[in-house]
C-alpha cells in the first residue's frame, strides 16, 4: 500500500500546508482552529508512508538528500536575500558580516521558534525546522521498530523530548523530533492496520467531531515546534481526532470534486511550498502589516493583497518546480 500514491493523502498534505501558511498570519481566532492539528497531520501522513530499512545508514543518506538539502537551500536563499537587501540599503561590511554569522549560527542550531538558548539570542529558522525533525524521526522509528516494544520506546522518547524542553532547547529541533515521533509512529500503525481504508459511518465519526469541538472550545494546541501544549494528553487526543477527520474529509472530497485533482497535484510538492514559505517568513515582515489597525480602505486592500501573495507564492513556486526536471532533481522529487 505504501508504494502507491494515494490522492487523498496528497490533498491532506496540501490542506496542512495551507494551514501552516494561515497559521503564520498571527490571527488568534484562526490559530485556534489551525493549531489544533496542522503540524501533527504532516507527521502522521509521513509516518503512514514510512518503510523500515534494514540498513539505517542507507535510510540516513536517502532522507538527508530529501530533507536536509531543502533545509540548506532555504538557508542559502535567506542569506543571499539578506545580503542583497542590506547591501542596497548601504549597510557596512561589518554589519553585513555580523548578520551572515547570525544566520549561519541560527541555521546550524536549527530552532524553529525558540530564540533564546541559555541566555544567548539566536536566529530562528522558521517553518523549515520541520525538515530537521522529520529527518530524525525517520531514523528514530527505524531504530525503534527493531526493538520488542516500539510503542513503549516511542512513549519514552516523547516524554524525554517534552520534559527536557522545559529546561533547555537542544539544537537541530531534536526535542521536536522526539515529541513528533508519537504522531509519526501512529501514522505508521495506521498503514499497518489499514485504518484509513475502512469506511466509517456517522456514529463512528460523531464522537471524533465532539472531541475536536471540545478541543476548539478551550483552545487545544500541541505546538511541536516548541513542545508547548494547553493540556498535554487531551491536546494529543484532539490532534489525533482532528487529523483523522481531515484525512477522511479529503478522502470524501477526492470522490466528489474535480478540484481535488489540483489539490492532489500540489500536495505532491509540499516540500517545495514549505521551503518557499520558510524563505517568505524569514525575509518579509508581513505580520507587521497585519498588526496595523484597519483605519482606511487602503490598509484593508493591502492586507488582502498580502494574503494572496503569501498563498500564491509557494503555489506558483511548486508549479514551476513541477515543470523543471532539474529543479525536481534538486528537491529529490521523482514524479
Amino acid at each position: 500500500m505504501s508504494n502507491i500514491r494515494i490522492a487523498y493523502f496528497d490533498i491532506a498534505k496540501f490542506v496542512a500546508m495551507m494551514m501552516v501558511i494561515l497559521g503564520h498570519f498571527g490571527v488568534p481566532d484562526i490559530n485556534r482552529f489551525v493549531f489544533s492539528f496542522h503540524v501533527p497531520l504532516f507527521f502522521l501522513i509521513s509516518g503512514y508512508f514510512f518503510k523500515p530499512n534494514k540498513n539505517t545508514w542507507s535510510l540516513v543518506k536517502l532522507k538527508a538528500r530529501q530533507l536536509l538539502i531543502p533545509y540548506l537551500l532555504v538557508m542559502f536563499s535567506v542569506i543571499f536575500i539578506y545580503i542583497f537587501d542590506v547591501t542596497i540599503n548601504g549597510n557596512s561590511i561589518k554589519t553585513i558580516s555580523h548578520g551572515i554569522v547570525d544566520y549561519l549560527i541560527g541555521y546550524a542550531y536549527g530552532s524553529g521558534y525558540i530564540d533564546n538558548v541559555c541566555g544567548h539570542s539566536i536566529q530562528i529558522v522558521g517553518p523549515i525546522w520541520f525538515c530537521l525533525a522529520l529527518f530524525f524521526d525517520f531514523i528514530w522509528l527505524n531504530l525503534i521498530l527493531k526493538t520488542k516494544r516500539p510503542f513503549v520506546w516511542t512513549i519514552v522518547v516523547f516524554t524525554i523530548g517534552y520534559i527536557s524542553s522545559k529546561y533547555i532547547w537542544l539544537p537541530l529541533s531534536l526535542q521536536s523530533s522526539f515529541t513528533a515521533l508519537l504522531f509519526f509512529y501512529l501514522g505508521y500503525l495506521a498503514n499497518k492496520y489499514n485504518i484509513f481504508w475502512k469506511n466509517y459511518s456517522l456514529p463512528h465519526i460523531f464522537p471524533l467531531l465532539c472531541i475536536w469541538g471540545i478541543g476548539l472550545s478551550y483552545g487545544s494546541q500541541f505546538l511541536i515546534v516548541q513542545n508547548e501544549s494547553v493540556f498535554l494528553l487531551s491536546d494529543i487526543i484532539v490532534a489525533l481526532a482532528a487529523c483523522y477527520l481531515v484525512i477522511l474529509y479529503c478522502k470524501w472530497y477526492e470522490k466528489e470534486f474535480k478540484s481535488a485533482q489540483i489539490m492532489a497535484f500540489l500536495g505532491k510538492y509540499t516540500i517545495v511550498m514549505l521551503c518557499l514559505h520558510s524563505i517568505d517568513v524569514n525575509i518579509m515582515p508581513w505580520n507587521e502589516y497585519f498588526k496595523t489597525p484597519n483605519t482606511s480602505g487602503n490598509i484593508i486592500l493591502l492586507k488582502i493583497l498580502i494574503t494572496f501573495i503569501k498563498f500564491l507564492f509557494p503555489i506558483f513556486g511548486a508549479i514551476i518546480v513541477s515543470k523543471s526536471t532539474t529543479l525536481k532533481k534538486l528537491f529529490a522529487l521523482k514524479y
